[in-house]
């Protein structure tokens, strides 16, 4: 079975979306209100509330297939008001890169 840590996991859609063929072995996020979304979720068994800046590898038990770190999506939920799907903010304008980025591989 493959493994993997989750990052900045919010409610853990990374997960869910991994599906049960994957293990969890590590997931942590800052906020606690998410860590307590993600315990509802998944349990709290591999999850650290926590800085992640704060973390060493002696954190991390095992070696995993993937790491994957969430992107952080305030700035396009509702509670933060949409802001980042503004044409002049920094979110956007990191997300015109990706499409960018993805349409030059499609026509290669």
């Amino acid at each position: 079975m493959n493994s993997f840590y989750e990052f900045f996991a919010g409610g853990g859609m990374a997960r869910a979306g991994l599906s049960t063929n994957w293990e969890c072995l590590f997931a942590n996020d800052f906020d606690p209100k998410k860590a307590a979304s993600y315990a509802l979720n998944w349990g709290n068994d591999h999850l650290h509330v926590g800085d992640v800046a704060k973390l060493t590898t002696d954190d991390l038990p095992g070696r995993p297939d993937l790491a994957w770190a969430s992107f952080p999506c305030q700035d396009l939920s509702l509670a933060g008001g949409g802001a980042g799907l503004k044409p002049a903010s920094f979110t956007r304008a990191l997300i015109g890169r990706s499409e960018a980025a993805g349409q030059r591989q499609l026509s290669s």
